[in-house]
């Protein structure tokens, strides 16, 4: 099969340091389109905003695999999970009003558990979620509790409901933005890290101690803790200087950062699961904030390539439930169009473990100096190693 590369140098603007160049090669297979790919659309909006720190690289290069991206795009979704009984379970899930996670809160509310916590930022859209769900599926234990990602206060307000629980079997961190500009929260952090990365971080933090109670009080059940990322790690590389900067956090991309954090925490709790998963290219609202431009250049991919929000709602669900009985492959472990994956060679690396420790360390820093009760619950729980 004959291939080629088309390389795109993008100018951007750096803070300080005026102007560098970012150079994508992205590679092509054969008469397969030359559609863009969702991970160039994602690095664009990095390259046109102000993210990069002053001592960024002048030169940053990524492959882009095309052909991988068409075959998964298009072997189509694997079924949802069947088979398991959630009589009894507690389910949180973030980001449950709409998308990915409402579609994922469906499949949870026919299996019957216990009942279901959706999160969302607005009270009265996520009141109109819950009560569609319960029209949809005739499930009725369902609760609202409205968080604001764009706030360590309004996550951290929620700490005195978790305690009320009398169990937690699943957590999905599913909330999450997608920015084309460099937008800074009330907290002083990049919109998008604090919503895809440390809110999440606090979020799971806060909700330990009950994963912990529930794994005790219930041997029978293993909890699980489930961050929905996506495949862009695979290209994601840092720099040695990067990991050696004052602060590792704003160099690099929300998901290396974010699976770095989840494969360090899995380390820290022998008796919950916690884990990555990949839904895939779907046609969701994550793009809402996306500029007209950008849309319409990514219409005919998103046509030819993109999921629906049930279908990738499915690798939700099977992050959850699934592969009951391969429990230690999934713990700490990256999935994908439904199946144990493994992460980027660049995160099992000697560079990517020094990393995974960087990250780990200032997300800590971050999560403790947001909410004592957080900081209370690390030095507790999460101090080893």
């Amino acid at each position: 099969m004959s291939r080629s590369n088309t390389v795109l140098t993008v100018p951007f603007r750096e803070r300080n340091t005026g102007h560098v160049r970012l150079k994508i090669n992205i590679k092509r297979c054969g008469s397969q389109p030359e559609t863009p790919n969702i991970f160039l659309l994602r690095l664009l909006r990095f390259a046109h905003s102000s993210t990069f720190p002053s001592k960024r690289p002048k030169l940053v290069t990524m492959i882009l695999t095309q052909e991988m991206f068409h075959h998964n795009q298009t072997a189509g979704m694997p079924p949802a999970v069947q088979g398991i009984s959630l009589d009894g379970q507690v389910i949180i899930i973030t980001g449950g009003n709409t998308g990915l996670g409402y579609e994922a809160a469906k499949h949870f509310a026919i299996r019957g558990p216990g009942e279901i916590i959706m999160v969302c930022r607005d009270e009265k859209k996520g009141q109109d979620a819950v009560d569609r769900l319960k029209t949809e599926t005739g499930f009725h234990a369902i609760a609202l509790w409205t968080v604001d990602l764009l706030s360590f206060d309004s996550v951290k307000a929620i700490k005195d409901k978790i305690d009320k629980l009398d169990r937690l079997d699943i957590l999905v961190e599913n909330a999450g933005i997608g920015l084309y500009n460099y937008e800074v929260s009330n907290d002083g952090w990049e919109k998008i890290l604090q919503v895809n990365v440390l809110s999440p971080a606090l979020h799971m933090i806060l909700h330990l101690p009950k994963l912990l109670e529930t794994s005790k009080k219930h041997p029978q059940t293993v909890p699980r803790v489930v961050y929905v990322s996506s495949g862009a790690h695979f290209w994601e590389t840092i720099p040695v200087e990067g990991i050696d900067a004052s602060n590792t956090l704003r160099w690099i991309n929300e998901d290396l950062l974010g699976q770095s954090f989840m494969r360090a925490l899995q380390t820290r709790l022998p008796t919950v699961t916690c884990c990555s998963v990949n839904p895939g290219f779907c046609k969701t609202d994550l793009s809402r904030h996306t500029p007209a431009e950008v849309i319409e250049s990514r219409r005919e991919m998103t046509a030819t390539y993109a999921y629906t929000a049930e279908e990738g709602s499915r690798q939700l669900l099977y992050a959850a439930i699934g592969e009951r009985d391969k429990e230690e492959r999934i713990r700490g472990g990256y999935l994908e169009y439904g199946r144990i994956s493994e992460c980027s060679d660049f995160m099992l690396g000697e560079v990517g473990q020094r990393l995974e420790r960087k990250v780990w360390k200032e997300i800590l820093e971050v999560a403790g100096d947001a909410d004592e009760k957080a900081r209370y619950i690390i030095d507790e729980y999460l101090s080893r190693g």
